[in-house]
């Protein structure tokens, strides 16, 4: 599996990712479960590795075993009931969350443009767009900031490249182990300021044609979230660490339904429940009347 990853902005944190991985667990009867989990192989040593299970309540693991540690078993509390109503609320917190978090990208790009770091505001402004598409209003202002700061990063390295060929002083440089310019607000406007109307208008043209191949021929994924609800019993399985290449992470489970009560003592529990109540009326009619 390979997933192309960019650096996250700021630099330093750490990068989510998600996927989801499906196997055939095997067959079942009413009675019995006999389950084979298998996990995904990676070419990379794993650590801090968690499972979580979830059975119906009427299954009762008998065995297990596997390359998981069995951690903790308990009933799963779901937060609400599983219906639409709830589910589209979830949607909707999940979908605002976004949108802080959208925001937070947006003004981190601002901030970091200002202070002269391009490249970490452009993947600032990416991220905000990427969260946003849900917000058709929001969406298209981090669009336009994201494309402008484009734009401006082409014309900028149009003419680094037009001065280091003619062996002009060039400034701004390029960023220490690598081509890709970083460079203050100022910096861009004396650039455009030394060009010509004439020269500024090719240099636009010829750099919003470069930024339209290049948004051309990147994929944008979309990405699918599955809402999946916590309900039944949950066994939790985990492993500290896995050191060796292309692991076998898996699980075999066998599990039996809680047997049902017999006819006999569904009678048995009816009978002595009328006894009871029967006893307890006649105690009532018995006792004595109160004395004035």
């Amino acid at each position: 599996m390979l997933i192309p990853l960019e650096k996250p902005a700021p630099e330093g944190q750490a990068t989510r990712v998600e996927f989801f991985f499906t196997s055939r667990p095997g067959r079942g009867s009413t009675r019995a479960l006999n389950l084979n989990l298998d996990g995904p192989r990676f070419d990379l040593p794993l650590e801090r590795i968690t499972w979580q299970v979830f059975l119906n309540q009427k299954w009762h693991l008998d065995d297990w075993q596997g390359t998981l540690q069995l951690e903790e078993a308990a009933l799963a509390t779901p937060a609400g009931p599983l219906d639409l109503g709830s589910y589209l609320s979830n949607e909707t917190v999940l979908l605002r969350q976004q949108t802080q978090q959208a925001e937070q990208y947006l003004n981190l790009g601002n901030r970091l443009l200002e202070s002269g770091d391009t490249l970490q505001a452009r993947r600032a402004f990416q991220n905000a767009y990427g969260l946003s598409q849900h917000d058709a209003a929001f969406n298209e202002d981090a669009r336009v900031q994201l494309q402008n700061l484009k734009m401006q990063q082409a014309i900028v390295g149009l003419n680094f490249r037009q001065a280091k060929v003619a062996g002009e002083p060039a400034a701004p440089a390029p960023r220490r182990g690598t081509e890709a310019l970083n460079y203050t607000q100022q910096q861009a406007n004396d650039i455009l300021a030394r060009n010509t109307a004439e020269d500024n208008a090719v240099q636009l043209r010829f750099a919003e044609r470069l930024i339209q191949q290049q948004d051309a021929a990147v994929a944008s994924p979309a990405a699918l979230r599955a809402t999946l609800p916590d309900q039944g019993r949950v066994l939790t399985f985990t492993r500290p660490l896995e050191v060796n290449r292309w692991a076998e992470l898996r699980l075999q489970l066998e599990a039996s339904a809680a047997p049902p009560a017999s006819v006999f003592l569904k009678f048995l529990v009816l009978g002595t429940t009328l006894i009871l109540a029967l006893v307890l009326i006649l105690l009532g009619r018995t006792r004595p009347p109160a004395s004035t």
